[in-house]
């Protein structure tokens, strides 16, 4: 899509990589604005799931460049999505500052009794090539972040915090820790 209009391309630009929008949540869906809408789509082969914010860009928040956030799960995790990618971008509005890559938000009480997850960390995207994280205009300049959201367990936000987001990273790779499946063992 050739168009000057800011963002016009965030739509196109989020199918090519994630999958067609299939499902869409408006901001007020819980009565009053929160300052966001969510995107659902469905990768081809059906498998993967991944929820998108819009509208997080126009809020006013402290950033180098207007940003986006993204979860991919397996497809019958939908609702973990959703619940991780609202609060983590309603986390975002209140505090009035972007996340970032890297950084690591524990959540103050458990996301669910029967789940190890208890925070989320931003990362780039785990399994999608170069290109997904930078929305470009219709003339290539760069005018909006994607972050991805994994949610990460205790054991692993303490590892990080005592040894850094990198080695945790070399873990997950070592170990072949599958990031889409929100009901998976810690890894450290």
């Amino acid at each position: 899509m050739t168009t000057s209009e800011p963002y016009a391309g965030f739509p196109d630009h989020i199918e090519g990589f994630l999958g067609k929008v299939y499902d869409a949540e408006p901001p007020v869906v819980e009565g009053k604005n929160r300052g966001f809408s969510l995107f659902f789509c469905k990768s081809d082969d059906g498998d993967l799931v991944s929820v998108v914010t819009n509208g997080l860009r126009f809020q006013k928040i402290t950033t180098i460049m207007p940003q986006e956030l993204a979860c991919t799960v397996l497809a019958d995790q939908r609702a973990y999505a959703r619940a991780l990618v609202a609060l983590t971008a309603t986390l975002v509005i209140r505090m009035g500052e972007a996340v970032q890559v890297d950084q690591v938000i524990p959540a103050p009480e458990p996301f669910w009794e029967d789940l190890h997850m208890a925070g989320v960390m931003i990362v780039t995207h785990p399994y999608i090539e170069d290109g997904f994280e930078s929305v470009q205009n219709a003339s290539g300049r760069t005018e909006m972040a994607i972050l991805t959201i994994v949610p990460v367990t205790a054991s692993e936000i303490a590892y990080v915090n005592e040894n850094g987001a990198d080695a945790l990273y070399e873990i997950w790779e070592e170990e072949e820790t599958d990031l889409l499946d929100v009901t998976r063992e810690p890894a450290v």
